[in-house]
């Protein structure tokens, strides 16, 4: 078959995804059968520069000029099967919308998910997550909200609020200098990392972890049965385009804005839930503390997590709900089967002060519970 413009180089990629099998399987040989370790990180040279030669990054350690096992992880999450690839990560001198200055250490991850496809997920990290309970925030991308401000969900709400949150319990103090190198430095020596942690050098009150999974773009939509998919990004975002597109087409909900188009309504929660195992596979890599305060209105999130050994306090999570969000925050209570989430109107403030004070209460009485 003569190539098309279109077609013109697919298959290089072709060959390359046709070695994935041989690859992973040299990862699963490699992993240990004993020892109760749940993260297998691969150390072997060889197997590295593999996967980092035919999975996502698609990188020849000849060609570069530093070593790419300073710059990335690849690692084996033993319960699922499922293949890691992130950066080691970066630490970012950050601000939120009220401009609150933080740090955050940020680590990317692809995530290879048998049943599922390729998934990809960024992780952010704000204080100590390792010592005690902390703050996690999980979130699907969504598009409309994120790039333009459509308030036809509380999303982006969601997402500010959990940012002014964790910057307010580990706000910190930049050095007082002009000298963008010097600033620099001090931005990189917050956080130091040792065997897989990455540790605040920073005291705060409590931690958080902000996981925006960038492949679930509308409830996780690019999920099909039966199929490895390995454009789970690209293809629920255009599922997702069009789910609300017929939503306004048909005048139709949310939930039949997706059987319109042929697919079930959050499909994360198909076979026994495997969209939600991305979260517990990434904290698990993290290998952060087992105790979270969760904010999700979402029971399969919790089910997912409390499966992986996870000992959940969960904390509802609004944002904001106007006028324009209140027909799709009812449609999440009814359709989704959503926790506290029933249309009600709530602005921005109010719930971002309601979310602080319980989440003041939780380590309040953790800490008075350490004290007797």
């Amino acid at each position: 078959m003569t190539a098309t413009p279109l077609t013109n180089g697919l298959q290089k990629a072709i060959e390359r995804i046709q070695r994935y099998d041989a690859v992973y399987a040299r990862v699963l040989d490699t992993a240990p059968t004993e020892g109760g370790d749940t993260v297998y990180r691969i150390t072997d040279r060889q197997l590295f520069e593999s996967v980092i030669g035919t999975f996502v990054t698609a990188l020849n350690q000849q060609l570069a000029e530093g070593d790419l096992m300073n710059i990335y992880d690849v690692a084996l999450h033993i319960p699922t099967k499922a293949l890691i690839i992130a950066n080691k990560g970066a630490t970012l001198f950050s601000l939120t919308s009220k401009e609150i200055p933080n740090i955050t250490r940020h680590v990317g991850s692809c995530v290879y998910m048998p049943g599922v496809g390729m998934e990809y997920a960024n992780a952010g990290i704000v204080g100590n997550v390792y010592d005690d309970q902390f703050v996690l925030r999980a979130e699907s991308a969504c598009t409309p909200s994120f790039l333009f401000g459509s308030q036809r969900c509380n999303c982006h709400h969601q997402w500010q609020n959990v940012r002014e949150l964790a910057a307010s319990f580990n706000t910190v103090t930049p050095p007082d200098t002009v000298a963008g190198d010097e600033f620099e430095r001090w931005v990189q020596d917050q956080f130091v990392v040792r065997d897989g942690k990455h540790t605040c050098q920073q005291p705060g009150r409590v931690g958080f972890v902000m996981l925006h999974v960038d492949s679930q773009n509308g409830m996780g939509s690019g999920y099909t049965e039966g199929e490895f998919v390995i454009d789970l990004a690209e293809r629920a975002s255009m599922r997702h385009r069009g789910e609300y597109t017929s939503e306004q087409t048909y005048r139709t909900s949310m939930y039949g804005g997706f059987t319109t188009i042929g697919i079930n309504g959050d499909p994360r929660g198909e076979n026994d839930g495997v969209g939600y195992k991305i979260t517990p596979v990434i904290l698990d890599y993290l290998a952060v503390n087992k105790s979270v305060i969760m904010l999700t209105n979402n029971p399969l999130k919790i089910a997912q997590m409390e499966r992986f050994g996870y000992d959940v306090t969960r904390v509802k999570s609004i944002g904001a709900v106007n006028v324009a969000g209140a027909v799709e925050a009812h449609e999440r209570g009814m359709e989704f089967h959503h926790l506290d989430i029933n249309g009600e109107l709530m602005t921005f403030a109010e719930d971002y002060r309601r979310v602080r004070e319980e989440i003041a209460r939780v380590i309040s009485g953790k800490e008075n519970e350490t004290c007797k």
